[in-house]
């Protein structure tokens, strides 16, 4: 981060950390597991360490918080130590299966920059802002519990059921859509098309889009792959596949964190390029609005998952029943499957419906965020098709050298990964899904015609031709949102990154 930011820095890193121990046998039992818990985890925590400050400075918050009693009388040398506090006491509050790591972070934190070991007024009035914070997401056990979905006895055709060699697997997050944003409102149903190919009024609606989807993943998310066959997954289509995994696995916890490891990446390479273009407010900024984002990108993509209106059946299940005209059914199908690192096993799919995919809807409001902040900041740039210019290099966990992979129970080799866009990152990160036959393409981004139909096959070559249909447009309009509403960044900029 930038000059003067380490204190800071110390507590993303630490939010990262909780992510990654929750997922680990041995480390804890798991507090926050599965995606859209961890989202809301990392935005209420990087929002407090935030929100905090600009209540103070009489600046524009994320979450919508009054100030705790002493915080106006605290002085301005003690306003960062508060925030850290507040950060450290949702930390404490959503994670106390962590609490021996988490509690003498505090002291070690306050002791490596010489702040002190002794509380004082800051330390109280950041931990009351920090339950305050907690307090937003007190029934988020209750709406995360499992079991809110039963599926339709006997099955019909698009709906969401168990695989049928995962049995026990259940259903995660029947009513998570149901929670309390942090930032943004509800996506209205008309302004979210359905996936195609869907059942209305108990006919059948074959479509070419859905058709071509579902032979794309038969193709390119089997789990049999040949190298060297037209049309099956490459090699580094596998790549892209596993990179952008985080499917929950030991050591590497959930796609959050990896969409907050790239930010990060992408900030601190600004940072090396030409020191004190972003000050240690601004990477805060834009760190915590991006964790909201994703917290508010969980709840809306979880609400159109178990919508009856929007539903769809995972690859798994729709190849091996497949509607008469709308695709070929393949009994025996498997797909290559979510990464299953550091552990054993292949072919497994997540536990809740496909449509809109959570990678995607995640992952553009991430990245969307980052794109218009930089834009506005004069870092960035789009070009007349709304493709920006981040370049950027990183290492996934998922290759870092060290994880193993479950079929062969070997470390992955080291992989760097380069991008020239941020956009770019966005469609890989999507379509990474259908390499691993976990997806239709369209649970993520298609391209839209000239008449915007939304409804058009295909990968978008550039921003302006995405169509509304897929995780990329839905966290496109949570983070384009969180940009005019929260950081203030201008409509222009918004629309010239045509994903408006």
């Amino acid at each position: 981060m930038a000059a003067g930011g380490m204190r800071d820095r110390f507590w993303v890193d630490m939010c990262l950390e909780c992510v990654r121990r929750d997922h680990t046998v041995g480390l804890s039992p798991g507090d926050q597991r599965g995606p859209f818990l961890t989202a809301r985890a990392l935005g209420l925590a990087l929002a407090a360490l935030h929100d905090l400050k600009e209540l103070r400075s009489g600046g524009t918050t994320l979450l919508n918080l009054a100030a705790t009693p002493g915080l106006m009388a605290l002085p301005a040398s003690d306003v960062d130590l508060a925030a850290a506090a507040a950060c450290h006491q949702v930390l404490r509050l959503r994670y106390p299966n962590q609490s021996s790591m988490i509690e003498p972070a505090w002291l070690n934190w306050l002791d490596y920059f010489q702040v002190g070991n002794a509380a004082g007024s800051f330390e109280t009035v950041g931990r009351a802002f920090g339950t305050a914070v907690h307090q937003i997401g007190i029934s988020d056990p209750a709406n995360a519990a499992a079991g809110q979905y039963i599926p339709p006895n006997p099955p019909v055709p698009y709906a969401h059921a168990l695989p049928v060699f995962e049995p026990g697997q259940g259903f995660a997050g029947g009513i998570w859509g149901q929670s309390n944003r942090l930032a943004t409102v509800a996506v209205p149903a008309g302004d979210f098309p359905p996936p195609p190919g869907r059942v209305d009024s108990n006919t059948v609606n074959p479509t070419s889009h859905y058709q071509q989807d579902f032979a794309k993943v038969a193709l390119k998310g089997d789990i049999n792959r040949s190298l060297g066959v037209s049309g099956v997954r490459t090699l580094e289509e596998e790549v892209i596949g596993i990179a952008w995994g985080y499917d929950g696995p030991q050591e590497l916890g959930t796609p959050p964190r990896l969409y907050l490891q790239v930010v990060l990446r992408i900030l601190d390479a600004l940072d090396a390029q030409s020191p004190g273009q972003l000050s240690n407010d601004d990477e805060v900024k834009i760190i915590a609005a991006v964790a909201v984002a994703m917290a508010d990108a969980g709840i809306e993509a979880w609400f159109y998952k178990y919508a009856l209106s929007h539903m769809m059946w995972r690859p798994v299940v729709g190849i091996r029943n497949a509607v008469p005209g709308n695709g070929v059914a393949d009994p025996n199908w498997l797909p290559l499957g979510r990464p299953n690192t550091n552990s054993t096993g292949a072919g497994f799919t997540p536990n809740f419906p496909a449509y809109p995919s959570g990678h995607a809807t995640f992952g553009c409001a991430a990245f969307q965020l980052l794109r218009l902040f930089l834009v506005e900041k004069g870092l960035a740039s789009f070009n007349a098709e709304g493709v920006d210019n981040v370049r950027f290099e990183f290492i996934s966990d998922e290759f870092d050298g060290r994880n193993r992979d479950p079929r062969t129970m070997r470390p992955r080799e080291l992989v760097t990964l380069s991008y020239e866009s941020l956009w770019k990152a966005i469609v890989d990160n999507s379509v990474s899904r259908v390499y691993l036959g976990v997806h239709w393409e369209f649970d993520g981004i298609t391209t839209r015609d000239s008449a915007n139909t939304g409804d058009e096959f295909g990968i978008p070559p550039n921003p302006k031709r995405l169509g509304k249909t897929g995780g990329v447009w839905l966290g496109a309009q949570i983070a384009n949102q969180i940009a005019k509403d929260k950081l203030m960044i201008a409509s222009a900029t918004v629309t010239a990154s045509g994903m408006s």
